[in-house]
Formats: C-alpha cells, structure tokens, sequence
C-alpha cells in the first residue's frame, strides 16, 4: 500500500472512531452540544491538517482546506450560542457542510484532472455527505443527548465515506 493510501485509510478509521466515540457520550451523561461539538470539529481540522503534512509531497491539499473550514466553524461556535438554540446549531453544521463540499468537490475535480477514475467515486461520496448532511441538520431539533447522537451518527457515516477513496485505491493499486 502507498503511503498516501495508508494515510488516508488511517484517517478515515480515526474519524470513523471518533464518530462512534461520540454516539456514546450520552451513556456517560455527556450532553453539553457545544462542548462535543467543538472538540469533533477541532480533532477533524487537526487529523487533516496532520494528514496534509503527512501526504504534502502530492501536491494535494484536500486537508488543508479541510482544517480551514473545521477552523471557521470553530471561531464561529466562539460568537454563537447553540445551548440554547439548536437551529444555530444546524446553521453552523450547515456551513461546514458547504465549507466541506467545496473542499470535496475540488477534490474530485482534482482526480478528474489527473485522469484518474476515483473522480466517479468522489463524486457520489460528495453526493452521500450533503444528503446526509442535509438530514443531519434537519434533525437537531431534540434534546441534547439525541444532538449528539446525530452528530455522531453524522461523523460516523462521514467517516465511513471518507474510508471509501484509499479502499478503493487500494484495490485499484493490487490490480496494476
């Protein structure tokens, strides 16, 4: 496995715990959304800030962006109150959403450049994260033990997206 492609797995497994992590929070009466919202979005921005660095020689800079956008969102929770207020809650998770799927759609446009068929794939992953997005936040209008399930849900299956890109470079690499 390349080292781009071991990276990028890595990550993706991280962000996949990290959302599995969150859906348990709740049993340990972990309930401050704010709290749990931005410590997700910080260790996001920082797992891909990591990544980029690890990855740089590629000339793709997917985690820069990334933690670009983790990094708006965060100064933003600053200045807001979600507490008491889910829809700005859904409004800040809305934002970097679209943050990210410029980043993802750059990303492919990326791969469609270098004529490589992971642009396809990239594609209906951006596809999947803003439907799933969209459902994410239409949903956080509950109590905050159910905020961060669906956060978490969100992060999970984001994870598991993000997964999808070095799985199937893999598979492409073993067939060379």
């Amino acid at each position: 496995m390349e080292r781009r492609t071991l990276v990028e797995f890595i990550t993706a497994w991280v962000l996949i715990l990290i959302g599995a992590l969150t859906m348990i929070l709740p049993i340990f009466s972990i309930i401050s959304v704010k709290n749990v919202f931005i410590v997700i979005i910080a260790l996001y921005g920082i797992i891909h800030l990591i990544k980029n660095f690890l990855i740089l020689n590629f000339k793709e800079y997917s985690g820069f962006s990334t933690s670009l956008s983790s990094l708006v969102v965060l100064i933003t929770l600053f200045f807001i109150d979600i507490k008491d207020h889910p829809l700005n809650l859904a409004l800040i998770l809305f934002i970097w959403i679209i943050l990210m799927s410029l980043t993802k759609l750059k990303e492919s446009d990326y791969y469609h450049d270098h004529k490589n068929k992971l642009w396809l794939l990239n594609l209906v992953n951006l596809i999947l994260f803003i439907l799933t997005g969209i459902l994410t936040t239409i949903n956080l209008y509950c109590t905050p033990d159910i905020q961060i399930l669906i956060l978490g849900f969100f992060f999970l299956i984001n994870g598991i997206l993000d997964l999808m890109d070095p799985l199937a470079a893999y598979i492409m690499e073993k067939k060379k």
